[in-house]
């Protein structure tokens, strides 16, 4: 294995090992379950109520909670028990954070002990008050029940108490009979399901459930008695029952669809099972979706299934969002890129048969089914299907398809409209050949309406927030890294493609997998010299469009133009430009040990040495090396002159110490390839061409044998630098042994200090002369 192959194995092997031992000991970053792929669609069309079961292959549920969440829901029920008398956030103190002891001496009115934050709650007010005494006994007894029916730690299993939990039950059933509230009594036949049921006595939960709730009931609480019935139905053996019950509580009670939907899939009954149970076909619609739901894989199946039990069931969206996300993640991803390579339009890049297979296999049969429930009108939120059958022809670059379907949409729902104009967007860029003054006019409209929509998104809770938090960040983001920048790059216009991307990064949801490279990145690494003054140019011209005024507030704040463009020539060794540049420059990179020789790779250069005391900026460098091209121009040359001249174009090289010179990072995983030969920098600077023809004039030129050896060994170090890669290692590793400038070494230095110190260093020297070639 070569030298080179081995260290790109040795980083990758540590990289695996090493990240799987932090994964695996901590509770380290993960992915982002609503930003791992290229995505334009925004799930909150699918249906409020639903959100936990939007897709994302990265968590089990896409949100933690339901929209109401249970607390929601509860605190809203006990708001209308007060007749809307108290304040929401008082019961939601009192009920989820009040001890028992607080709630006791609010049930006894011994509220003498209580802070005064709790004298003035509202809904202590009203407890206290005598007609509501028997809420305020309720509640006290709820929170005494809270041990036994709960699970605070995961990692435990619980330890029930069973002469409690026996007690409390008789206790519930005898608070059941006293309490003449409806409502209260409700509560206390829940309370004694759901003993009974985390006793383990199933059979006397089912009884009893069937007993106190034999009316039915449309309330949280009716449904959570229900789920508990389920719940003891299924421990009993009967998973199909149990599914059946679940499945009328996840249709019912969006708060505890999350927990139904999960029980359904530990008791794992057949599907077709469950459907003889079914009264009707709206309760088999909603059983097909549930199961519909567990699937991973892209399928159409589900989404037919639902449609012909029940055009009408709300589940259906949530399924056609499912697919569109699956195919983002799987198709859209793949087929848009962040890179400027390959890319035909806006992003687009052409497609591998295997993607040519997952339009013509699974993208346009959705297509098709989608448009035919569009004819058919028996589908709720028709413009919901209308703009997504739009957004998955933009997929298969139907454009004309697509247009003609947005054109259809007539819709005044946010979510709807919303995503209306991210997939007009999207056809608008690729209808037109280049973005030319007529498009970016309609491209400011729309960078100013996601401006808005972003001021309007609620503050971020966490590191990724929520994917509604995400949504119009994200697809911004997209929008602008994905598609137009490789779009204004395919059209070299570099100065737009580069502004684009500092906006791109100033949305603070910067990814460089999703997103490709920063603006940062652009300028300072990529762009040459005729790029970076078309860029220039840009910044500095007058008469600007509005687009054009608006994108220049997105250049880069931490770039400095001068010191950037003063790189780009100090790259291609044009020192003369370059110190143009860099005298008009602000802050600039420095260097101590720029003039000195390596005769290892990747030497440090941090520090003053004793022949190198002061540091030189990159400024002071193009002065030494063009004071050094004047030497050179007066013969004889002195061999130290070619000598001093080549160790600063090798420093400059990828190899060398002051890499920085040209460079803001030294990639780990790049070496030189015969591509490197098509662009003038990349020659250099994985190359070090420039440098061996210097070492090589100074051997030329010098008389003394060490320094000559010196400069050979050098050249030779140089030359080793643009040996071609090949795939067989072995005749790779034979390649660079055969060093043009080995045999010079061995044949006139070997009896050189010079050639006493390199052959103990290196081992390509060492196996040339032992080959005794």
């Amino acid at each position: 294995m070569n030298y080179k192959k081995f260290i790109v194995f040795f980083i990758s092997f540590c990289a695996v090992f090493f990240g799987n031992v932090i994964y695996i000991l901590s509770c380290g970053a993960e992915a982002d379950p609503y930003d791992y792929y290229i995505s334009f669609f925004n799930p909150y069309q699918s249906g409020k109520g639903y959100e936990p079961f939007y897709y994302t292959g990265m968590s089990p549920f896409y949100e933690d909670a339901t929209t109401p969440s249970e607390t929601e829901v509860n605190v809203s029920d006990w708001q209308r028990f007060t007749g809307d008398k108290v304040k929401a956030a008082d019961i939601r103190e009192y009920i989820y954070t009040y001890t028992k002891d607080e709630m006791s001496a609010v049930a006894t009115r011994s509220t003498a002990s209580l802070p005064d934050s709790a004298r003035n709650n509202t809904f202590v007010k009203f407890l206290q008050e005598d007609r509501n005494q028997d809420a305020a006994r309720y509640l006290l007894f709820a929170k005494t029940c809270e041990p036994s029916v709960s699970q605070i730690d995961p990692w435990t299993p619980p330890t029930r108490n069973m002469p409690t939990m026996e007690a409390l039950g008789k206790e519930a059933a005898e608070l059941y009979e006293k309490t003449g509230n409806k409502e209260l009594r409700e509560r206390y036949a829940l309370q004694q399901v759901r003993l009974l049921h985390y006793s383990g006595q199933y059979e006397d939960a089912v009884t009893t459930f069937d007993k106190l709730f034999k009316k039915g009931g449309s309330s949280l609480m009716y449904y959570k008695a229900l789920a508990l019935k389920a719940g003891a139905v299924q421990h009993m053996g009967d998973s199909i029952q149990g599914a059946y019950l679940f499945s009328r509580v996840f249709d019912k009670a969006p708060a505890l669809r999350i927990s139904c939907y999960t029980s359904m899939k530990w008791g794992n009954a057949p599907e077709e099972a469950v459907y003889h149970l079914c009264k009707d076909n709206r309760e088999k619609a909603m059983v097909a979706a549930i199961y519909g739901m567990r699937k991973e894989e892209i399928t159409l199946e589900p989404l037919k299934k639902v449609y012909e039990f029940d055009p009408t069931s709300p589940a259906l969206m949530v399924l056609a969002g499912r697919e569109i996300s699956k195919l983002e993640s799987r198709f859209l991803d793949r087929a848009v890129s962040s890179s400027t390579d390959s890319v035909t339009m806006a992003g687009m890049v052409n497609l591998s048969p295997e993607l040519n297979t997952i339009v013509n296999t699974q993208i346009r049969p959705l297509i098709g089914w989608m448009n035919s429930v569009i004819d058919k009108g028996k589908v709720k939120d028709l413009a919901f299907w209308q703009v997504n059958s739009a957004y998955l022809s933009y997929m298969c670059r139907d454009y004309d398809v697509a247009r003609a379907q947005l054109d259809k949409v007539n819709s005044k729902e946010p979510e709807i409209r919303n995503q209306w104009e991210v997939v007009n967007l999207l056809i608008n860029i690729n209808q037109h050949k280049t973005i030319d003054k007529e498009l970016e006019e309609k491209l400011l409209g729309t960078f100013k309406w996601l401006d808005s929509q972003l001021a309007a998104a609620p503050r971020q809770r966490d590191w990724w927030g929520t994917g509604r938090d995400r949504y119009f960040g994200k697809t911004y983001r997209n929008l602008l890294g994905v598609i137009l920048a490789p779009k204004y790059h395919q059209q070299k216009d570099f100065a737009k493609e580069a502004l684009i991307r500092g906006r791109c990064d100033s949305l603070n949801v910067y990814d460089y997998f999703l997103s490709g490279q920063s603006a940062t990145e652009q300028i300072c690494d990529e762009m040459n010299s005729a790029q970076l003054l078309q860029l220039n140019n840009f910044m500095k011209a007058t008469g600007k469009t509005p687009y054009e005024t608006y994108l220049t507030g997105f250049f880069p704040k931490e770039v400095d133009m001068n010191a950037a463009l003063g790189e780009s020539y100090l790259r291609v060794h044009d020192f003369k430009t370059a110190q143009q540049w860099f005298r008009k420059a602000g802050k600039m990179t420095s260097s101590y040990l720029v003039f000195k020789e390596l005769f290892q790779d990747f030497g440090p250069d941090d520090a003053p040495e004793k022949a190198y005391p002061k540091a030189i900026t990159q400024l002071q460098f193009c002065d030494k090396m063009l004071a050094l091209q004047e030497k050179m121009k007066v013969a004889p040359v002195d061999a130290k002159v070619y000598y001093e001249y080549a160790t600063g174009l090798f420093n400059i090289t990828y190899y060398g110490r002051t890499w920085n010179f040209v460079s803001r990072y030294r990639p780990s995983t790049r070496w030189y390839t015969t591509e490197c030969e098509k662009d003038p920098f990349e020659r250099q600077y994985f190359g070090a061409y420039g440098a061996e023809g210097y070492y090589l004039k100074a051997a030329q030129a010098a008389t003394d044998p060490e320094f000559r050896a010196k400069c050979f060994f050098m050249a030779a170090r140089c030359y080793q630098k643009h040996v071609t890669p090949l795939e067989d290692s072995d005749k790779y590793y034979a390649a660079l042994v055969r060093n043009r400038y080995f045999p010079v070494l061995r044949n006139n230095y070997s009896q050189t200090r010079l050639y006493q110190e390199v052959y103990g260093q290196c081992s390509y020297l060492r196996d040339f002369v032992k080959s005794g070639r």
